[in-house]
């Protein structure tokens, strides 16, 4: 049974359920219910694919209100999906097939659900369900990250045997995860207390004023993380090495070069800061001699020496006050979750975020990234493949939760 806190009331807020064609679409049944039971007034909007699946009439029962699927009602004097628009708090998609979400992604309004959306500037969710390769197809990924860049939220799919026979992630979200999805973003403002400092981003290490070593990161992962935690109340300040990724004028940016430089900022004004997400992809090494000048060639092999940069991440937790959290992020190839355990304990973590680079379509310069989650008491939660909005919305309720168990 879903409990609802006071606060978080749906009652007489408009929302748009939009059905599409998939196999889970009779669980939108039971969404009509829960929302209904909250006080909201739905509408469902089907498109003619959903209508083989579930029955206008049976909404039309559940919801009480006339189901909408015609783009043109000669009994309607309005433009109806502009009016529909207008008039919405919210509209929930659930569900959402590939070809559903690819037609929105890409502007396409040949139904009326699509029009609506197009016409909107409500909150939209959407929902999708389908087969774990279409649901990993790079360009059904590409296609929700746009959205999700546009301000559409995502319900997660969840992972499990699926209809067409498949195991993996896929299978349309419960009802009730969907529910609490709705209600947990309507209390928004739940790290409002949290002053929060993020690294991302490449750090680079010059051998002379031309050459450098560095790595792939694009700083993607950084921007999700102080675009999801602002949203939810909390105060970012983001060090930054080299990204392809912009931020915003109105984001608190330091930029930086090597980690040195890193190292310095980081440390300006550590204690006032209550999180540190160190998701910068910091070099290891640096060349023991800078070079002046362009090093040229001379027509014979050259040797350079190197030896280690600081440990940024391990100062951080050997100066970790007892309020602090620390959470850090590692790309590796192999053996994901034992080396997260040892540098969960070697370097006083709370959360590592541990990412197998080694995973098609993730880690530096992509939209996904393939993830564990290992907190600090030894649990493991898989996450998969999962965009890196998504994986900020996750990263920021482990925050909540490590916060209530320091209190």
């Amino acid at each position: 049974m879903v409990k609802i806190k006071s606060e978080d009331s749906l009652i007489n807020k408009k929302i748009i359920l939009g059905v599409t064609g998939g196999i889970s679409a009779y669980k939108a049944c039971e969404m009509v219910r829960l929302l209904i039971k909250e006080g909201a007034k739905v509408t469902v909007a089907m498109t003619k694919n959903a209508e083989k699946f579930v029955s206008k009439m049976t909404f039309q029962y559940l919801s009480g209100n006339k189901v909408l699927s015609n783009m043109y009602d000669e009994n309607e004097s309005e433009i109806s999906h502009i009016n529909i628009a207008d008039s919405a708090d919210l509209i929930l998609i659930c569900p959402a097939t590939a070809n559903f979400i690819s037609k929105y992604s890409n502007g396409i309004a040949d139904n009326l659900l699509l029009n609506i959306l197009l016409a909107t500037k409500s909150r939209v969710i959407i929902c999708p369900a389908m087969n774990v390769n279409m649901y990993e197809n790079p360009v059904i990924q590409k296609n929700i990250n746009k959205l999700q860049e546009y301000g559409v939220e995502f319900v997660e799919p969840d992972s499990g045997e699926l209809a067409c026979g498949w195991e993996g992630k896929g299978r349309l979200a419960e009802p009730e995860k969907i529910f609490n999805f709705i209600k947990k973003k309507d209390q928004n403002k739940d790290l409002a207390e949290e002053n929060i400092l993020i690294t991302c981003g490449a750090t680079r290490e010059h051998l002379d004023p031309i050459r450098f070593i560095s790595n792939p990161s694009s700083g993607k992962m950084g921007l999700a993380l102080a675009k999801v935690l602002e949203a939810r109340g909390a105060k970012t300040k983001i060090i930054c090495g080299h990204m392809e990724e912009k931020f915003a004028s109105n984001f608190n940016t330091v930029k930086c070069e090597s980690v040195e430089d890193m190292e310095r900022e980081v440390f300006k004004d550590l204690n006032k800061f209550t999180v540190i997400i160190k998701a910068a992809a910091v070099g290891d090494y640096k060349f023991k001699k800078f070079e002046k000048n362009k090093v040229k060639k001379n027509g014979s092999r050259i040797y350079f020496e190197m030896e280690e940069t600081n440990d940024i991440l391990a100062r951080l937790g050997q100066e970790k006050k007892p309020n602090q959290i620390l959470i850090g992020f590692s790309a590796e190839t192999e053996n994901i979750i034992n080396n997260a355990m040892k540098k969960i304990k070697n370097k006083n973590l709370d959360l590592i975020v541990a990412n197998d680079i080694s995973f098609p379509d993730s880690g530096f310069g992509k939209n996904n990234n393939f993830t564990y989650m290992v907190s600090k008491n030894k649990s493991v939660e898989d996450l998969g493949l999962i965009s890196k909005p998504n994986l900020s919305i996750k990263i920021g309720d482990y925050i909540k939760r490590i916060r209530m168990e320091l209190s």
